[in-house]
C-alpha cells in the first residue's frame, strides 16, 4: 500500500504541510471537484439553457393524456403557427393528434403517469405519486430551461406549478410563467370532501392562490373565472385574459361534409341493427364519466320520454360518447331499466376522425356539466357547436357566456329553485323534438356559433402579446 506520508518527504512538500496545516487538503478537493462544478452543476445556472436559437420555444405541460387535453393541443398549433418551437409533455395514453406528431415545431415528451398499482390509501397514493412526479418534472424542465414561456393547465397544476416556478426562479430566469385556468383545483378536491373548511381542501387553495401569483400571464376560459381570481386570489387584472374555448377546424356541421346520412348509418357500427334509423331524432352527449355529471339525471328523464304516451314523442337515439371510471355503472343501469324500443342507447369510444362525425349527425345534444366552481365552462359544448348541434344543459353560473337560451340551446331552471333536473332535462329535450319551429331556431343559432372558430380567437387575444419576427 502506497503510504502518502513518505511520498510527500520523498518529493520534499513535507515542509509545506507542516506549516499549512489540514486546510491544503480541502483545497485539494475542491480543486479535484471543478471539472464537475465546471461541466454538471453550473451549466444548469445558465440561464439560457439549451433553447438559445432564434426561433422562440414554449414549453407546454399537461398532466394528463394529450389526446384527451384538446385545448392545449389547441394551443400548441397556435404558437406553431406563431413559429415558435413547442415542447409539448404530458401523459401518451392514446395516440395524440397526428397533425401534432407530423408538425416539426411540435415535440412530444411522454410525463409517465403514476397509477395506485398496490391500492394504496389515497392520501398515501397521492403523496407517493406526488414525490414520484416531483422528480419527473423538475428533469424535464430542467432539460428545458432557456424556454421563452413555460405553460401550466390548472388544474391539475399540482406538483408541476411549483416545480416551473423553482425552475424558473434559480435556473430560467428568464423565462415567463403562463398558467391556462380551466377550473380551480380546490372546488374539484371539494367533490371528495365536500367541505370548503377540510384541511386539503383549504391547503390546496393555499397553493394556486399563492402560487398562481408568480404567473407573468394568466389565461382563464370565462370572464366569470377572471372576474373571480381578480376579487378572490387577488391577481393583477392586467396579468389575466380570457380566452373563450372555440371548436377546432375539425368539428364541421355536417352540411359542409362530403357525404350523406345514409352512407354513415350504413358503414358506422354505432347505428348498426336499429329498424327504421330514420325516425329517430339523435341526441347525443359526450362525457368522460367522472362525479361532477350525473348521469341518473339524463336517464330519469328519458325514462319519463318513453313513459309519456300522450305527446307521440319521437323516437330517441341516444348516443353517449367517451369512457372513464362510472362507464359501467352508467350501462347497467340504462339496461335495467328496460327501455322500449322508443329509446335505444348506444355507448362508445370513436376515434378522433369518427367523433366529428357522429356528433354532427344529431339533432339535439345534452351536457350535464355542472361544473365544480360554477366558473368553468365545458369543452364539448363548443364540440357540439363547431357542429351546428343545439344544446340542452343543465344551468349554472357561467353557463350563459356559451349557451344563450331559446337562441343556440335550452338551459334548465336555476338550479337552487329547481330540484327535479330530470324533469327538466325530459321537459327540454321533449320541446325542442315536438316544436320544429323551436328546433330549427336553435338549429340556426348554433351554426352561427360553429362559425366562431379557435384560431380567430385566438389570434384575437393572445396573437399581438406572442406574435414576434422569426428569421
Amino acid at each position: 500500500m502506497v503510504n502518502i506520508d513518505h511520498i510527500i518527504k520523498y518529493k520534499g512538500f513535507d515542509h509545506l504541510f507542516y506549516y499549512t496545516g489540514p486546510w491544503v487538503w480541502w483545497l485539494l478537493g475542491i480543486y479535484l471537484c471543478l471539472p464537475v462544478i465546471a461541466y454538471k452543476i453550473l451549466p444548469y445556472f445558465n440561464t439560457k439553457g439549451t433553447y438559445t436559437g432564434k426561433k422562440r420555444t414554449i414549453s407546454i405541460f399537461v398532466l394528463g393524456d394529450i389526446g384527451h387535453s384538446p385545448r392545449m393541443c389547441y394551443h400548441a398549433r397556435s404558437f406553431s403557427k406563431l413559429d415558435y418551437y413547442v415542447n409539448l409533455s404530458g401523459y401518451v395514453e392514446t395516440q395524440p393528434p397526428v397533425d401534432l406528431l407530423d408538425d416539426p415545431n411540435v415535440e412530444i415528451h411522454d410525463i409517465e403517469p403514476i397509477k395506485n398499482n398496490s391500492d394504496l390509501p389515497y392520501l398515501l397514493f397521492a403523496l407517493q405519486k406526488l414525490l414520484l412526479q416531483l422528480y419527473q418534472l423538475f428533469q424535464l424542465c430542467l432539460d428545458f430551461r432557456g424556454s421563452d414561456f413555460i405553460m401550466i393547465q390548472n388544474p391539475p397544476s399540482i406538483p408541476i406549478l411549483l416545480v416551473a416556478i423553482i425552475v424558473i426562479k434559480i435556473f430560467s430566469k428568464n423565462t415567463k410563467l403562463i398558467i391556462d385556468w380551466h377550473n380551480l383545483n380546490y372546488t374539484i378536491m371539494n367533490l371528495r370532501y365536500r367541505n370548503l373548511s377540510h384541511p386539503v381542501v383549504k391547503l390546496i387553495k393555499f397553493y394556486e392562490k399563492f402560487l398562481g401569483r408568480f404567473a407573468d400571464v394568466n389565461i382563464t376560459v370565462t370572464a366569470q373565472m377572471k372576474q373571480f381570481l381578480v376579487e378572490e386570489f387577488g391577481f393583477k387584472r392586467s396579468t389575466i385574459l380570457t380566452l373563450h374555448d372555440r371548436p377546432a377546424e375539425q368539428f364541421e356541421p355536417f352540411e359542409n361534409l362530403n357525404i350523406t346520412k345514409e352512407e354513415v348509418f350504413r358503414n358506422h357500427e354505432i347505428f348498426g341493427g336499429i329498424d327504421n334509423i330514420r325516425d329517430y331524432k339523435i341526441l347525443v352527449t359526450a362525457t368522460s364519466f367522472t362525479p361532477d355529471e350525473d348521469f341518473n339525471i339524463l336517464l330519469d328523464a328519458l325514462v319519463k320520454y318513453d313513459s309519456d304516451v300522450a305527446l307521440k314523442l319521437p323516437p330517441i337515439l341516444l348516443i353517449v360518447t367517451g369512457k372513464g371510471p362510472l362507464k359501467q355503472q352508467f350501462l347497467a343501469k340504462a339496461q335495467n331499466l328496460g327501455f322500449t324500443k322508443n329509446i335505444v342507447i348506444r355507448s362508445g369510444w370513436l376515434s378522433s376522425e369518427d367523433y366529428p362525425i357522429i356528433l354532427s349527425m344529431a339533432d339535439l345534444a345534452v351536457s350535464l356539466h355542472t361544473s365544480s366552481s360554477g366558473i368553468d365552462l365545458p369543452m364539448k359544448i363548443v364540440d357540439f357547436f363547431g357542429c351546428g348541434v343545439p344544446v340542452v344543459s343543465l344551468n349554472f353560473p357561467a353557463i350563459g357566456e356559451l349557451v344563450k337560451d331559446g337562441i343556440n340551446g335550452l338551459v334548465t331552471g336555476d338550479n337552487e329553485k329547481s330540484l327535479d333536473q330530470a324533469g327538466e332535462i325530459y321537459r327540454l329535450i321533449s320541446k325542442a323534438f315536438t316544436n320544429q319551429d323551436l328546433l330549427r331556431t336553435l338549429k340556426e343559432g348554433a351554426l352561427v356559433e360553429s362559425k366562431r372558430r379557435w384560431d380567430d380567437n385566438w389570434k384575437e387575444v393572445m396573437g399581438q402579446r406572442f406574435e414576434y419576427e422569426s428569421s
